[in-house]
């Protein structure tokens, strides 16, 4: 008997995102997990979702008789993910130089950058606008950073008659 696997995937989710539990197990008549999220049974491979809210040590036990085997691993939920909820242009053709707005909403950001453009005041990590007055077709690019350094990205483009 015998674990043959045994993961998480990935194993340091961003908070409060799910993670894939899988194991695999042969030769065994039970296998237990501790502590118990999910009910399991003897397999060869079968994975389930985990929703880790703190660090969490699992404990995989397969037995078979009085004989059991343990492998043991932990999951270590990283900071949350950033997320881009929402950019927007007052207009997607103008005039050359008239004045265009580009906003973003944003989930926890700890950077924002909006190129090419000038911040209006006020703007935090979660909300905010730049403006600009171009010359020709402009793209404008907002990109946010999470404590992780993960990214989002989204790109708006204006048009000029």
């Amino acid at each position: 008997m015998r674990i043959t696997q045994f993961y998480a995937s990935p194993r340091n989710p961003p908070q409060v995102e799910k993670t894939l539990v899988c194991y695999g197990v042969a030769n065994a008549r039970e296998v237990r997990l501790d502590p118990p999220v999910e009910r399991l049974w003897p397999s060869i491979a079968r994975c389930f979702d985990f929703v880790p809210a703190q660090e969490t040590k699992f404990t995989l036990i397969a037995a078979n008789g009085n004989a059991q085997v343990t492998q043991s691993i932990d999951i270590v939920p990283g900071p949350p993910a950033v997320k881009l909820i929402e950019v927007s242009i007052n207009k997607i053709e103008a005039e050359p130089g008239e004045q265009i707005t580009v906003c973003y909403k944003a989930k926890n950001a700890v950077d924002v950058e909006v190129r090419p453009g000038r911040w209006l005041n006020p703007h935090t990590m979660d909300l905010g606008c730049v403006s600009d007055r171009p010359q020709k077709n402009t793209t404008y690019v907002v990109r946010v950073t999470g404590a992780g350094g993960d990214l989002d990205t989204e790109k708006v483009t204006v048009k000029i008659k």
